[in-house]
């Protein structure tokens, strides 16, 4: 953590919003950094704290409590109580996600991410990468379980990382959907996620790239509820969430997406699991498929494996 720093507005920064000055001012540090600082209150103007889009004048004084580096949003490696290996070998492992923990952190020094499971299984991972989320290939939202491919070599990152960008990294969800689905669907709404928690779906707009497409099969029904089957390559933030609410057939559980109230089956968590992962393997060049098994919640309900 930075700390102790004191800067005055000069002139030629009159008018300047609080954010954009301090990333003018301490450019070393990520914006995310100056983001976390001014909300955790460690920024004040004139003695006091305020928001981002505070507008600074002339010869204020702006003081820095505390701002993080580059290096505190790295994870801090150790256990994750109901993350498992799911296949490893010299060059990837595929990693369970337990529900209920974030992929990698958000805010800094945080523990119990499984970007920090994997550094603590794997130590030689932090040697060679420069991102929070360490060599993980994919994110899953912190209330969704399941597989997630990690790269343990350089060679092995490089080689999964351009496969992930042409949509070569397939995945397999299983969702538990409110409504009766009883056909194929091939969902290609448009996604706007610039900005907010909730991603925006533009009903009226076709996604010309069909990497991020959503293709949903259904796979048992009961009364009012489907267990569905979707399948994603590329993706978007909470693309399949958004997708399926859109459509008509919002994923229990889901409190962001749907006005559906969260009762019967599944209710006490987000009914979405990754449970399949595709790819060519980085040395070998063969495919591996990899299967995370259904967590309980599905096991007990819809005698899913």
């Amino acid at each position: 953590m930075l700390e102790g720093r004191i800067y005055r507005v000069p002139e030629d920064r009159d008018g300047w919003r609080l954010d954009r000055f301090l990333r003018e001012s301490i450019p070393e540090v990520a914006a995310k950094s100056v983001r976390f600082a001014i909300d955790a209150g460690d920024v004040r103007v004139g003695g006091e704290a305020v928001k981002k889009g505070r507008t600074l004048r002339r010869g204020e004084e702006v003081v820095v409590k505390r701002i993080p580096e580059a290096v505190d949003w790295f994870p801090v490696p150790g256990t994750l109580s109901g993350a498992s290996v799911l296949y490893a070998d010299d060059d990837v492992a595929v990693l369970s996600k337990p529900v209920d923990a974030h992929t990698e952190p958000h805010r800094p020094l945080e523990a119990g991410t499984l970007a920090g499971y994997l550094g603590w299984l794997y130590p030689e991972v932090l040697s060679f990468s420069t991102e929070p989320g360490l060599t993980l290939l994919t994110r899953l939202d912190y209330a969704t379980s399941g597989a997630i491919p990690a790269a343990l070599t350089p060679a092995a990152s490089e080689f999964l990382l351009r496969e992930r960008e042409h949509g070569r990294i397939v995945k397999s969800y299983l969702c538990l959907v409110a409504g009766s689905l009883d056909r194929d669907l091939s969902l290609s709404f448009r996604l706007d996620t610039g900005g907010g928690d909730k991603v925006r779906v533009l009903t009226e707009s076709r996604e010309p790239d069909p990497r991020y497409w959503t293709a949903v099969s259904p796979v048992r029904a009961a009364g009012d509820r489907t267990l569905v089957r979707a399948v994603i390559s590329k993706g978007k933030r909470h693309q399949i969430r958004a997708h399926l609410a859109a459509a008509g057939f919002p994923i229990v559980g889901d409190r962001r997406y749907s006005a559906v109230p969260p009762d019967g089956p599944g209710s006490a968590r987000l009914m979405l699991h990754a449970a399949e992962v595709r790819f060519t393997h980085p040395s070998k060049k063969e495919p591996v498929r990899v299967e995370s098994p259904a967590p309980a919640e599905f096991e007990t309900t819809w005698g899913v494996r």
